[in-house]
């Protein structure tokens, strides 16, 4: 039990800091512990690919984003919206989540320019999976 928590533990770690540049409130890393071990089934494939992604410092974001849209693997994504459940109801994190600003040049710019990192990203999630066989 006590090697599923460490895993556990630095796979948040991992997770956060690949979506949030802040650091990690201890009381996150405990829910999200938590809240895996109650709502995320143990799969041995899955869990085979999150060591891959953390042993190899691989791009989370990426990877995800493929295999939610391909349908391959839930659990990666459960892990991450799990992770955003626990963050997005704290002040500290309200910058990530609202957009204050009403600038509509700007915001059009902003949505082209997310536009090119989803297609980037999804270019470098597919080639991630396929260079270190997560599938």
């Amino acid at each position: 039990m006590a090697e599923d928590t460490a895993l556990l533990e630095r796979e948040v770690r991992y997770f956060h800091a690949a979506f949030f540049r802040r650091e990690l409130p201890p009381e996150i890393v405990e829910r999200y512990v938590a809240a895996n071990r109650l709502c995320v089934p143990a799969d041995e494939q899955s869990h085979r690919r999150i060591v891959a992604i953390l042993s190899r410092r691989l791009d989370v974001e990426s990877i995800e984003l493929v295999l939610r849209t391909r349908r391959l693997d839930t659990i990666l994504t459960h892990k991450i919206q799990i992770l955003f459940y626990l963050v997005e109801v704290r002040a500290d994190y309200y910058d990530y989540f609202v957009s204050r600003g009403s600038q509509p040049m700007q915001t059009r710019l902003a949505l082209a320019a997310s536009v090119v990192s989803t297609l980037w990203s999804f270019a470098k999630g597919t080639y991630l999976i396929w260079r270190y066989g997560l599938v």
